[in-house]
């Protein structure tokens, strides 16, 4: 269907991507893009979001108080900020990774406003999704399953075997192997999970995708939003800095980045924006009389 820009970087090309259909439903999102490449993200979060069965509204925010390193003026000028969006009311929250974890929480500049967004999000969202960083942190503070440091760092495509008892099947609809792509210092141990969370890890990569159903929330500990070439970008980035990173694992193919997690973000994505209409309790498609009345 079709993703309605109400802000972002990239709504200065187009307002809607996809085909709007006044007799879908409509959610409204929430993105807190922190990622140092925002308009990268922003693609890359639309793309899989217009591919579903409804009409999504996306709002993109950052934290108020995050000196943006890369175009702070043009973020400024098509971002709101956290200040702006504590009296609004989202159907979803998504809250992106960020490349600060080997920062220690306390120094992170936003940090204050992170937990502040938890707290908020229990009564203004109805539902919400985690990714990389954003787990970390979320798990750091709510304390409802246990992340760790790691020194070296996990950074590859990985697969995962979905729990076959795991709590929350609808998230994990036509999927049995997870297959993502990661790039964190951290992990969620994968023994000391609650089953009444974990849906689907290892003991190589830890726990890569839980749910705690009251608190509405779902965490990726990768970026199943990522497209094909962005790992290979990150690690010509990490050496540019001067970092001397490993090449990512399982991700080439004859020398060329493979794209091996498409059909888990698809499945992914589409069974996340069904939770989301289940919350609202919308159906996926509206009744044309009712509709038109």
């Amino acid at each position: 269907m079709s993703v309605t820009l109400q802000n972002g970087l990239l709504r200065r090309k187009k307002i809607i991507v996809g085909e709007f259909n006044i007799l879908a439903p409509t959610l409204n999102i929430l993105v807190v893009n922190l990622m140092p490449n925002r308009l990268q993200t922003e693609k890359q979060f639309v793309a899989h979001l217009a591919s579903q069965r409804i009409n999504i509204r996306l709002t993109f925010a950052v934290p108020t108080a995050h000196k943006v390193k890369h175009e702070s003026n043009l973020i400024k000028g098509h971002y709101v900020t956290l200040d702006d969006i504590w009296q609004e009311y989202f159907d979803g929250l998504i809250v992106t990774g960020a490349p600060v974890d080997q920062v220690p929480f306390e120094s992170i500049d936003y940090w204050s406003e992170f937990q502040k967004l938890l707290f908020w999000r229990q009564s203004h969202v109805s539902e919400s999704l985690f990714t990389c960083w954003a787990a970390y942190g979320a798990g750091y503070v709510e304390k409802n399953f246990p992340v760790e440091s790691v020194v070296h760092k996990i950074f590859g495509v990985y697969q995962a075997s979905v729990a076959s008892d795991n709590q929350h099947p609808e998230l994990v609809q036509n999927i049995d192997q997870l297959i993502m792509p990661h790039s964190r210092y951290f992990t969620i141990p994968d023994d000391n999970v609650s089953k009444n969370l974990r849906i689907a890890g290892n003991n190589q990569v830890g726990t890569v995708l839980l749910r705690d159903a009251s608190r509405h929330s779902t965490y990726t500990t990768g970026h199943l939003e990522y497209d094909t070439n962005t790992l290979q970008t990150e690690y010509y980035r990490d050496i540019q800095q001067g970092v001397l990173p490993q090449k990512p694992e399982n991700y080439d193919s004859f020398g060329q980045p493979n794209n091996t997690w498409h059909v888990s973000a698809k499945s992914f994505f589409g069974n996340w924006t069904k939770l989301l209409l289940m919350q609202k309790h919308l159906p996926e498609t509206v009744d044309y009389i009712a509709a038109l009345g």
